[in-house]
C-alpha cells in the first residue's frame, strides 16, 4: 500500500508533462460546415427556372449577370457575369462571383438572366431585374419567362446600328441595348455576343473565346480565342465645322489625308468623277478625271497634261501618325512617279 502511494504521484506528474495534440480548427476567415471549410469569396448563389414543359435541345447556354441598376444604361452597369454551358432543363443553379470593390455605398443591384439555344436565339429571359443584395448568403430563386410565347408583347428593342472596320473586313454591328447584346454581320457569318464584364468601354463575349470590345470609335475583335484585331468605326459622323463635314456637304464621296509632307485628296460622287489633290502642304495642286478601278477599291485617271493619277483604298484601321484619330480606310495616292500614303474615310455611306 505504501508503494502504491509513492508511485501514483509520480505517474500523474509524467502524464501532465506529455505534449497534447491541438484541437482541429477551421482556417482563419472560413466557417466549418459538415467538417469542411466553407469559402468566404464574394458570391451570389441562385437558382433559375421556368414552368413551361419544353425540352431544350443540346448546346443551350444559361447566362446570369449582376447589374448596377443605377448605371443600367451605361457600359459599366455589368458588375459580374457567369455562363453555364450546354445545359438541359431547369433548374439552373449558379454561383456568381463578383468584385466587392465595384459595389457603391447604398447601391441598388439586380440579376438579369437568359437562356439561349445553340443558334444564339433567346429562349427564356428575366422580364425584369431580380432584386439582390450582394453579401446576403441566402439563395436567390427566380422564374424566367418564355420569349415570343405569344401571350404578351416583348419590350421594344433599343437598337444602335454602326459599321466597323477590323483589319481587312468591314461589317455592321447592331447593339441591342435592351437585350444587352451585339449582333455582328461578319463576312463569314453572323455572330451574336452577350454583354460581359469590363473595366471600361463596352465588352461583348462568349465562352468560346469570341469577343468584341469597343471604346468610343475604336475597339478590338477576337475570334475563337485567337489574336486580337484592331478595329475602328467606319461610319463615324464628321465633326460639325470640320473639313470632313464641309467636304461631305459639298458632295465629296471620299476624303484622305497624309503627312511627310502633308497632303489631302478628295474624290467626287459617281463612277466617273473628279479627283482633286493638294500636295506638299498645298504647294502643288492636282486635278484629274478618274474612273473606278477594276478589281480594286479606288480610282484612276490622268490630268490635263497626261500625268497618271491613281488612288487605291483598303478598308482597314489606319492612323495618320500625327494625332490620336483613327480612320477606317488606308489610302495610297500615286501621282506620276510619286507615292503618298495616308488615311481617310468615305463620307456618303
Amino acid at each position: 500500500m505504501s508503494l502504491l502511494r509513492a508511485v501514483l504521484p509520480l505517474a500523474l506528474l509524467l502524464l501532465a508533462g506529455c505534449p497534447q495534440e491541438p484541437a482541429a480548427t477551421a482556417p482563419a476567415g472560413d466557417a466549418a460546415v459538415g467538417g469542411k471549410p466553407m469559402s468566404t469569396e464574394p458570391v451570389i448563389n441562385g437558382r433559375a427556372y421556368y414552368l413551361e414543359r419544353i425540352k431544350i435541345p443540346p448546346g443551350a447556354d444559361f447566362t446570369v449577370q449582376l447589374i448596377d441598376n443605377q448605371l443600367a444604361d451605361t457600359p459599366d452597369a455589368v458588375i459580374a457575369t457567369t455562363t453555364l454551358e450546354d445545359v438541359a432543363g431547369p433548374p439552373y443553379e449558379f454561383a456568381l462571383l463578383y468584385d466587392p470593390a465595384k459595389l457603391r455605398p447604398n447601391g441598388q443591384y439586380g440579376l438579369s438572366a437568359n437562356l439561349r439555344g445553340v443558334d444564339g436565339n433567346l429562349l427564356f429571359v428575366t422580364d425584369t431585374r431580380v432584386p439582390v443584395t450582394p453579401g446576403d448568403d441566402k439563395v436567390v430563386e427566380f422564374r424566367m419567362t418564355r420569349v415570343s410565347a405569344g401571350d404578351a408583347p416583348q419590350p421594344a428593342a433599343q437598337l444602335r446600328r454602326t459599321r466597323w472596320t477590323c483589319g481587312e473586313m468591314t461589317f455592321e454591328a447592331v447593339f441591342d441595348v435592351t437585350g444587352e447584346r451585339v449582333e455582328l454581320a461578319l463576312p463569314d457569318g453572323a455572330l451574336s455576343l452577350p454583354q460581359a464584364q469590363s473595366g471600361s468601354g463596352a465588352r461583348y463575349a462568349d465562352h468560346r473565346g469570341n469577343e468584341f470590345w469597343t471604346k468610343g470609335d475604336t475597339g478590338t475583335l477576337t475570334r475563337d480565342g485567337g489574336a486580337k484585331r484592331d478595329c475602328v468605326r467606319a461610319d463615324t459622323p464628321p465633326k460639325a465645322g470640320s473639313p470632313w463635314e464641309a467636304a461631305k456637304q459639298r458632295g465629296i464621296a471620299f476624303r484622305g489625308i497624309g503627312n511627310e509632307p502633308g497632303w489631302v485628296v478628295e474624290v467626287g460622287m459617281g463612277d466617273t468623277t473628279t479627283l482633286h489633290a493638294e500636295l506638299a502642304y498645298g504647294e502643288r495642286k492636282v486635278d484629274a478625271q478618274v474612273r473606278g478601278l477594276s478589281g480594286l477599291l479606288g480610282w484612276a485617271g490622268k490630268t490635263v497634261d497626261d500625268t497618271r493619277v491613281r488612288l487605291v483604298l483598303e478598308r482597314k484601321a489606319c492612323s495618320d501618325g500625327m494625332s490620336d484619330e483613327n480612320y477606317p480606310v488606308e489610302a495610297v495616292l500615286e501621282v506620276g512617279g510619286d507615292t503618298f500614303r495616308g488615311c481617310g474615310r468615305f463620307l456618303q455611306e
